[in-house]
């Protein structure tokens, strides 16, 4: 009977062993995603980026002329950051004391207090702030500007951003009969003394940006079809000896030139390396990082998701998403990485990572129109995307075709996804 006993448990053995494997990239959850609830916020005016603070469990949201605090345990808002013209984007510093806003409009970025949510400093920048990345190791704080500078000179040109809509904003065109070279600017400011440093100088149009956490920051060059990567302590050593060479009384910040594709200088090629996304990805528009194993995860406006090593650039997969993806997020203790596709009905593209390089798309969750930007909770492996509802003004004369849509008043909303 013993040794009858001692064989069932034996037989049992490899199930329970199998039970406890983790899921191969090509299965789907024990438990599919689903849009939890929604949180209807208010507000008005286009959105863009979205920052998630776990350690406050706090919630910022880019929205119009403030950025909304809500408390995701609550689904609540806790407070509003006032007093700018367009917010884009938010970085909060490792300290947990004060946050920063790109302000597109007012050419500037904004400090808050975390506590308050009061605004208690600004910091000049090039034109049209828009991204910004933060890397705690040098405490510099990359802001990324989306209009091109002017094309007979190196001064920053006093211009006002195309507003980001619900469709996001682009660099603006070329004004008629200039030059095909066309250069933006990367604002690099010092936390410490909220100063903008240095100003740099890159060839075609920027757009998203994140730090990886190891020194390295990654900005995409959108017309180019790049990841430019940029080693952040070398500029902050060329920013701090240019800095220590020249006037501390200086107005104008030191210039990184980098933007002349033959004859690189010096400093450019010690400092940023182009990563080329390849002929499968058309206009890259915002990308995720896996620190730890040093990779990429690019969205295209080709609906394709590039996947790369950023060590070398190599292509490791490519795989499908959804249209108008303007936010990747990716959660490193889950393995996951999620697409959010604002264009068309509206989608969420979930990826599972296997090791290191095996992907699979496992779920593509219908979420809401022109929910495009996310944020992804690590400590519940929640994510919140943002939209609002539209409607037709029936009011208004006009036939099949020629009806106006706008946002519905009081409708924006988050939507909380999970299991």
């Amino acid at each position: 009977m013993k040794s009858l006993r001692t064989l069932c448990l034996l037989a049992l053995c490899p199930i329970v062993l199998f039970a406890q494997q983790p899921p191969q990239a090509t299965q789907l959850p024990g438990d599919v995603f689903v849009v939890k609830s929604t949180w209807i916020i208010g507000g008005a005016g286009p959105w863009d980026y979205l920052t998630m603070d776990p350690s406050t469990k706090r919630l910022f949201i880019a929205h119009g002329a403030q950025v909304q605090v809500v408390d995701v345990e609550t689904g609540q808002l806790a407070g509003r950051i006032t007093g700018l013209h367009e917010a884009h984007a938010i970085a909060l510093d490792p300290s947990g004391e004060f946050g920063y806003i790109s302000d597109g409009p007012a050419n500037e970025v904004a400090v808050f207090d975390r506590r308050s949510l009061q605004i208690v400093a600004t910091i000049a920048t090039g034109p049209a702030p828009r991204a910004l990345a933060l890397d705690a190791q040098t405490g510099l704080l990359f802001a990324i500007c989306t209009n091109p500078l002017d094309q007979a000179s190196t001064q920053v040109p006093n211009t006002q951003p195309q507003r980001a809509g619900s469709n996001s904003s682009r660099a603006a065109a070329p004004q008629p009969g200039a030059s095909h070279e066309i250069k933006t600017s990367i604002s690099v400011i010092d936390l410490s003394s909220r100063r903008r440093i240095g100003e740099i100088l890159m060839p075609g149009r920027l757009g998203f940006a994140q730090s990886d956490g190891n020194g390295q920051v990654f900005v995409l060059v959108f017309d180019r079809n790049q990841v430019a990567r940029l080693d952040a302590s070398a500029i902050a050593s060329q920013l701090h000896q240019r800095g220590d060479a020249g006037t501390p009384s200086k107005a104008e910040p030191d210039r990184l030139d980098w933007s002349h594709e033959s004859g690189q200088s010096q400093s450019a090629q010690e400092s940023m390396r182009p990563l080329s996304l390849g002929s499968g990805c058309s206009e890259p528009r915002t990308l995720a990082i896996d620190g730890r194993h040093q990779r990429l995860f690019v969205a295209c406006s080709n609906m394709k998701l590039v996947v790369l090593n950023a060590g070398s650039g190599e292509e490791v997969i490519s795989l499908p998403i959804g249209p108008g993806t303007e936010a990747i997020g990716y959660d490193p203790g889950r393995g996951l990485i999620y697409s959010a596709n604002g264009g068309a009905q509206g989608t969420l593209t979930i990826v599972r990572q296997d090791v290191t390089d095996t992907y699979a798309v496992i779920q593509n969750l219908p979420t809401r129109q022109r929910a495009r930007t996310l944020a992804v909770n690590a400590d519940t492996g929640e994510v919140y995307l943002v939209t609002d509802y539209v409607g037709v003004d029936l009011a208004q004369p006009g036939g099949i075709g020629t009806l106006k849509t706008r946002p519905v008043d009081g409708s924006f909303q988050v939507l909380v996804i999970g299991h």
